[in-house]
């Protein structure tokens, strides 16, 4: 799994120019960087994160093969939660499962969907375990891929927590995607495109629409 990294854009000599590193010659005209700067280099900041490093939280990765290397916009995404303690509670053709998130690799590389603060880590905590004890809903054999997964636990989870910021859209799948998953993966998006150019070349032009 590669290891997500920044990147750097700037502009100069009228192109917008993405490159990995810090340069101080432009790589199209040669000319240094300080002359004809037309605004300062810019951090793209890298959207992935380690599902364990982030406490109280949803979570989302492809559900086979990570972002970087190998995901296309046909590939199912797969949601879950942390608990915590950074554990990684998940429901899938398993059924419900809590491991270790510093020991899940799977988790190494996903968006950051959404946090609460630490005043509701107790409240947190005490929901998913309520959750995770409903024995007749979350088995492997109850599980079906299109209308009792993932997304069905994360949204049971979020209902019975009631946290305002989720309260409004936590009953319809699309809604909470529209709200809270489209943005994050259309941030990803743009910046997979830019990272696999960038695996080709040392720089990479962003076409003017």
């Amino acid at each position: 799994m590669l290891q997500p990294q920044d990147l750097i854009c700037f502009r100069h000599c009228g192109n917008t120019i993405f490159v990995r590193e810090t340069v101080s010659i432009c790589p199209l005209c040669s000319d240094p960087l300080s002359s004809n700067l037309e605004s300062p280099p810019l951090t793209l900041s890298c959207p992935f994160v380690r599902a364990s490093q982030y406490p109280a939280a949803i979570v989302l990765r492809p559900s086979s093969g990570d972002f970087l290397c190998s995901f296309q916009n046909q590939h199912n995404l797969h949601i879950a939660v942390t608990s915590v303690e950074g554990d990684i509670v998940e429901y899938d053709i398993d059924g419900l499962t809590k491991q270790s998130g510093k020991n899940n690799r799977a988790w190494d590389q996903c968006l950051l969907i959404a946090q609460v603060p630490e005043g509701w880590y107790d409240r947190w905590d005490e929901v998913l375990a309520a959750e995770t004890v409903r024995d007749l809903v979350w088995t492997k054999d109850a599980y079906h891929e299109q209308s009792h997964n993932c997304y069905s636990f994360v949204l049971s989870f979020l209902r019975s927590l009631e946290y305002n910021d989720f309260s409004d859209c936590c009953h319809d799948k699309l809604l909470f995607s529209e709200k809270f998953i489209v943005p994050k993966t259309k941030t990803a998006a743009k910046y997979i495109t830019i990272h696999r150019k960038l695996q080709t070349c040392p720089y990479w032009i962003e076409k003017q629409v």
